[in-house]
C-alpha cells in the first residue's frame, strides 16, 4: 500500500494507464507470497544474460506487465494498456493507454497479463481483480493496438486466480494458458477459434507463472518463485525442466512477462521484471 501511494503521487498527471498500473505491482507483491514447488529440478540449459535495459517511472509502468514481438518491434503492456516500440525498446511507435474493452471492463476486467503475438494480432489475457470470475483472451490489431472486437471467455474452472498469461504456438496451431498458483496442467486451445482441446498434466506443478512463449517447440515459462526460474515445458508430454535459474536477481524483484525474439547479438529470451524499488522495470536479454 505504501509503494502504491508513493509511486502514484510521483506519476500523477502523466499517463492514466501507467499511473493505474502501479497499483497492480504493489498489490501482487503484497498479496501473493512466493512459494517453491515441492520438486527440485536440475537446470538443464546454459542460458546467460547478454544485456539489460532499465526503464523508470512512467516508462516503466507502460512496460511493467508483459512483452511480445512481431519480429520488427516490441509490444509491451501495462495493467491497462499496450505500447509498441522499435527494437531499441525506447522509441514509441504507438500506444493505447486504456486498452481493456468496455464490455470486459463492465464485468470487472482490470488487468492485462503477459501478451503473445501471431499473424498481425496481439493475444491479451484479461482478468478481473480479486474475484477472478471472468477470464478472457482479447484480440488486438498489432499495428494500431486497437481492440478487434473479438474476445473469448475462458473456462473458469481452469483459471482459478485469473489468466496471467497466454502463449500462441503457431506451429501446432494451439494456444496455451495455465492457472497462476501451483499449475498442475497446461490448458491447450485451438488457435483458430479458442476451443479447448485438452489439458496436459505437468510432470511437476509450477507456481506463479507470469508469462510464457514458445521457442523450438517448447514453452518457456517465466516464474515469480524465489529463484525466478524459467521453466521449459514440453506441450505434448507435459515434461517440465528448469531452463534458467535467476536467483541472482535478489529479493524484492517481481518477475513478469517473457518474449522470444532471436537478435543479431545472440539473445533469444527477453524477460521483464519489476525492480525491488517498485519504480523501475528491467528488461533482460538472454542467449543460450
Amino acid at each position: 500500500m505504501r509503494w502504491r501511494r508513493v509511486v502514484g503521487l510521483a506519476c500523477a498527471g502523466t499517463l492514466l494507464g501507467s499511473s493505474l498500473a502501479v497499483s497492480a505491482w504493489a498489490a501482487s507483491a503484497d498479496s501473493k507470497p512466493a512459494s517453491e514447488s515441492a520438486f527440485s529440478l536440475q537446470t538443464a540449459e546454459a542460458w546467460h544474460e547478454l544485456s539489460k535495459q532499465t526503464f523508470w517511472l512512467t516508462d516503466a509502468l507502460e512496460r511493467g506487465q508483459g512483452v511480445t514481438s512481431d519480429g520488427s518491434s516490441w509490444i509491451f503492456n501495462s495493467t491497462y494498456g499496450l505500447l509498441k516500440t522499435s527494437l531499441d525498446g525506447k522509441t514509441v511507435i504507438k500506444r493505447n493507454v486504456l486498452a481493456i474493452p468496455a464490455a470486459i471492463s463492465q464485468q470487472g476486467g482490470d488487468h492485462i497479463g503477459d501478451i503473445s503475438y501471431y499473424n498481425g494480432l496481439i493475444y491479451a489475457p484479461i482478468e478481473d481483480g480479486d474475484s477472478y470470475s471472468h477470464p478472457y483472451i482479447a484480440l488486438y490489431n498489432a499495428n494500431t493496438l486497437e481492440y478487434t472486437g473479438i474476445s473469448y471467455e475462458l473456462p473458469l474452472s481452469l483459471h482459478p486466480g485469473g489468466v496471467p498469461w497466454v502463449a500462441v504456438d503457431a506451429a501446432r496451431g494451439q494456444v496455451y494458458t495455465a492457472q497462476w498458483s501451483q499449475a498442475p496442467v497446461l490448458n491447450v486451445f485451438r488457435l483458430s477459434d479458442m476451443t479447448l482441446l485438452k489439458t496436459v498434466t505437468l510432470s511437476q506443478p509450477i507456481d506463479r507463472i507470469q508469462g510464457a512463449e514458445v521457442y523450438n517447440g517448447y514453452l518457456y515459462a517465466s516464474s515469480d518463485n524465489s529463484s525466478k526460474t524459467v521453466y521449459r515445458i514440453d506441450p505434448d508430454t507435459g515434461e517440465v525442466t528448469a531452463a534458467l535459474d535467476r536467483s541472482n536477481l535478489g529479493s524484492g524483484v517481481e518477475a513478469q512477462g517473457i518474449a522470444v525474439l532471436p537478435t543479431s547479438g545472440g539473445a533469444i529470451l527477453h524477460i521483464l521484471e519489476v525492480a525491488s524499488n517498485r519504480i523501475s522495470v528491467i528488461f533482460r536479454h538472454y542467449a543460450p
